[in-house]
């Protein structure tokens, strides 16, 4: 399944209004805030159609899924929109995991769990925020998007980077660490990342990590952040791979075309999360070529100045590098 779906789920009292661009998306908030009632308008619906007092506006079925026998259900529903209620503790389990996975689904979790065992991006958690009239329910990002650093060569001196991992985009990273006379250290993985931290909260830190897989581990590190806000950065590339592809070091039509929508080329049966979609695309893109990528050591072909000097551009909020600049 692919694209961007827009779903307004209307009863006699309340119209819900959200949209949908990935294969998960997490819906989270307090008590009362009228989760629990969007899926019960669902059901209804689902159940009942138009006898049960609701309408649904999607382009895709939406199923409820519950109870004992989920799996046996989802096996019977494709190319859907599964909403699934909090409550409901199959979804921490590893078996749903790999049901997602398979599957040619999007689903809506409504929870206010992290689920460590799914790869959903912080742009994909939803909070309710209540419009101007009584009526009306919208689902909006629970966090800020910190897709860029503005100064970021500026802001590297004295500070201490933390990545993700210890793969090609630690790579980059360390060596623009060197250059500028600060250090870089792997988190050895999305969950240590708020272990350092917690570590290092004394030192001025840049935090880098992949946006479109650290949605569970958003809440700590957001609470991090409201306590440390002079001296902590966070920067949410929606992979190292994506953000390699908006320089165009390697550019073509195809690249352009994909970056500009992501969701109408990532199908969520082939790809887990857009991380690896953009991996794929980017492994593809230059293989057999002396641009060839390689998730697990980055070539030096990268650290080039040309090509660092597009990378810095995108990472500091532009898109490409002007021609002869």
């Amino acid at each position: 399944m692919k694209g961007t779906y827009n779903i307004t789920v209307k009863n006699r009292r309340v119209v819900f209004s959200l949209t949908v661009e990935r294969n998960i998306t997490v819906i989270r908030g307090d008590s009362g805030t009228g989760k629990t009632t969007l899926a019960v308008s669902l059901q209804n619906y689902e159940e009942l159609g138009t006898k049960s007092g609701v309408s649904v506006i999607s382009d895709k079925t939406c199923h409820v899924l519950r109870g004992n026998d989920w799996a046996d259900r989802l096996e019977k529903w494709s190319d859907s929109i599964v909403f699934i209620d909090e409550g409901n503790e199959f979804i921490r389990s590893r078996q749903f995991a790999l049901a997602v996975r398979n599957s040619n689904n999007y689903y809506v979790l409504i929870t206010r769990e992290n689920l460590y065992q799914l790869p959903y991006a912080v742009s994909s958690v939803l909070e309710l925020r209540k419009t101007t009239s009584r009526f009306k329910r919208t689902y909006n990002r629970s966090y800020p998007y910190y897709d860029h650093i503005d100064h970021f060569l500026p802001d590297i001196k004295g500070k201490r980077i933390i990545t993700e991992d210890s793969n090609s985009g630690y790579d980059f990273f360390a060596w623009i660490a060197d250059k500028n006379g600060t250090a870089c250290i792997p988190a050895s993985g999305k969950s240590g990342i708020i272990r350092m931290m917690e570590q290092y909260k004394s030192e001025d830190l840049i935090i880098v990590a992949d946006q479109a897989a650290f949605g569970a581990e958003m809440e700590n590190v957001y609470r991090f952040l409201v306590l440390h806000p002079e001296n902590t950065i966070l920067y949410l590339p929606e992979s190292f791979e994506w953000l390699i592809l908006k320089a165009e070091i390697t550019a073509d039509e195809e690249i352009r075309s994909v970056l500009s929508d992501p969701s109408d080329y990532i199908d969520s049966r082939l790809f887990f999360s857009w991380e690896q979609f953009f991996t794929d695309l980017l492994e593809k893109k230059t293989q057999n070529t002396y641009a060839q990528y390689h998730k697990s050591r980055l070539s030096p072909f990268y650290l080039q100045d040309e090509n660092v000097r597009k990378i810095l551009r995108v990472i500091e909020g532009g898109n490409t590098v002007p021609p002869n600049q």
